[in-house]
């Protein structure tokens, strides 16, 4: 996925932190679903069987991937991804296995396949479901006798490369309907790693925020920058559909657009109301506390002190309906619209159309 996030992270920096696991290059985070990943690619990686990443969209699935291969006795050779969503239909089987010269119209001379590039290697399919039916066939004489013909050629040559795949698909549903060849299905899932989307990863959440945080400072020369503790709450409450590549792009754009060092909920942009507090939960099934990882971006003690006073107790089981009328109620004395809209991370009109919503009364003394 060249989109993916890990085109823009340098690998070796990202490190496992579990202390029951050697590091695995690439990888970041030390929540129990984590751990089960690197358990999989570090039994898996030595072999030469073939593996299926699935997760969720931005989750990191090349990533995981790119672990694989370093973990691997075939780091030292060639790493080829492929989106195979992002290559058209008539094309697919061109890119991957190569053609002769006059193999069809436009194949103006002899060209190698991406499982040629990939030899003594390893092949990473991202998106395999997208595969057309002609190049699953294809694809599942490669993987069965390590063997591939280019298009408009008669001879078949044998080729050394180890093949891992990923999709966001259900491919078993896929079989059942008809659009998935099961026989392939089945060599392609040989060992199943399931990659956790980010609101299942706990506190690895804050911690890739931070990381990402630390390197759009550098990129942007905006030394220090860091989050407050009403953006930290931001954070833990959103779903984040996107997963990483959304976290990445929201971060960026927070470094970019924010005229200080520390990082408000205003800044980060981000739809709280598209989401529920309850959807973000951490590896024990419980919603991550407020601020409880505050500390990793060194807001200032005033930050904290306000943070405590204004925010309900982290611990009650609130609905975001619940929080936000609990909060205005409890601070619409001491702050006006324009610092309540701020606190929560929402514009002054959103939150005049939810005073509507819940007949919360405006206090006129202090609603400037």
């Amino acid at each position: 996925m060249p989109s993916n996030i890990t085109a823009n992270i340098n690998t070796t920096e990202l490190v496992s932190t579990a202390d029951d696991h050697p590091p695995l290059a690439g990888m970041i985070g030390s929540s129990s679903a984590m751990k089960t990943v690197y358990a999989r690619v570090r039994k898996a990686a030595p072999t030469r069987s073939t593996i299926l990443i699935h997760g969720e969209t931005g989750s990191g699935k090349e990533l995981v991937a790119r672990g694989i291969h370093q973990a691997s006795d075939r780091h030292s050779q060639p790493f080829i991804a492929v989106n195979c969503a992002a290559i058209p239909e008539t094309l697919i089987e061109a890119e991957l296995f190569g053609h002769e010269k006059g193999a069809f119209t436009g194949a103006a001379s002899k060209r190698s396949g991406l499982i040629e590039a990939a030899e003594g290697g390893t092949l990473f399919l991202d998106e395999i479901g997208e595969l057309p039916c002609e190049a699953q066939a294809r694809l599942l004489r490669f993987i069965q006798e390590s063997e591939i013909r280019r298009i408009g050629s008669n001879e078949s040559q044998h080729v050394n490369v180890r093949l891992v795949a990923a999709t966001h698909r259900n491919l078993r549903q896929l079989v059942q309907k008809g659009d998935f060849r099961a026989d392939l299905y089945y060599r392609i899932n040989v060992v199943k790693i399931e990659l956790p989307s980010l609101r299942q990863r706990g506190s690895d959440l804050l911690e890739i925020a931070k990381y990402l945080l630390e390197k759009a400072a550098i990129r942007h020369n905006k030394p220090g920058l860091h989050l407050l503790p009403e953006a930290v709450q931001a954070i833990n409450s959103y779903s984040w559909p996107g997963n990483v590549r959304e976290l990445e792009n929201i971060i960026e754009r927070a470094a970019i657009m924010s005229d200080h060092a520390a990082i408000d909920p205003t800044s980060l942009e981000i739809d709280i109301e598209a989401s529920h507090l309850n959807n973000v939960v951490n590896n024990t099934g419980q919603r991550p506390l407020i601020g409880s990882y505050a500390d990793l971006y060194q807001p200032s003690q005033q930050s904290q002190s306000t943070n405590r006073d204004s925010m309900p107790d982290p611990n009650e089981d609130l609905s975001l309906e619940d929080y936000f009328q609990r909060f205005v109620m409890e601070n619409q004395e001491s702050m006006n619209e324009t610092e309540l809209a701020k606190k929560l991370g929402i514009s002054r009109k959103c939150l005049w159309e939810r005073r509507q919503r819940f007949a919360i009364p405006r206090n006129k003394t202090n609603g400037k």
